[in-house]
């Protein structure tokens, strides 16, 4: 198999480095309620990346097509990345912690949220999907967390944005895709 551990490793050190970078610059301006099952599910996927790198058997791999999906994977890891930045930065101070509120929000169309209304839940999504296909043994089951909490909270965050632009988020929403660009 082709090792494309430098590549995933990288990927996910740009990604926090962008996210330090602009939480530097932008600062975070959200207020954010302590919501259990919030942090249970983060804990979670912390978790269970950590007991998958180091004790998930290492004999699982998809055979065959190991180094297609391994170099499609690594691929998926730098687009994952490059988007959930460009709607970091698109965001600026506008962005909070997952299901925040902000005291004064603006609503941000612009950037990669022209095409989805989530695309850092897409972004982190791509991510862990490429990670899983160099990294089945430890990132599948932080995968299908990661997807299932990005559904649940960007549904829980359209219900607030519905409820705070009650004019302008509807046109919106009719015009952009869930997470998925062009798809869904």
């Amino acid at each position: 198999m082709i090792d494309l551990s430098w590549i995933v490793g990288g990927c996910w050190v740009a990604f926090w480095l962008a996210w330090a970078i602009c939480a530097m610059v932008f600062g975070g301006g959200a207020q954010r309620s302590f919501s259990p099952v919030a942090s249970g599910v983060r804990l979670l996927i912390v978790w269970s990346v950590f007991l998958g790198f180091f004790f998930a058997p290492r004999w699982l791999s998809f055979g065959e097509l190991t180094d297609e999906l391994a170099i499609t994977g690594a691929a998926l890891c730098i687009i994952g990345v490059a988007f959930a930045v460009w709607a970091r930065v698109a965001l600026g101070r506008n962005w909070g912690m997952p299901m925040t509120r902000h005291a004064d929000p603006e609503l941000v169309t612009s950037g990669p949220y022209r095409f989805v209304r989530h695309p850092i839940y897409t972004g982190l999504s791509v991510i862990l999907i490429g990670s899983a296909l160099v990294y089945p043994h430890a990132v599948a089951l932080p995968c299908a967390l990661m997807v299932g909490y990005s559904v649940f909270s960007a549904r829980r965050e359209e219900r607030d944005l519905e409820a705070r632009f009650p004019e302008t988020y509807p046109v919106y929403k009719r015009r952009s895709k869930f997470l998925v660009p062009f798809v869904f």
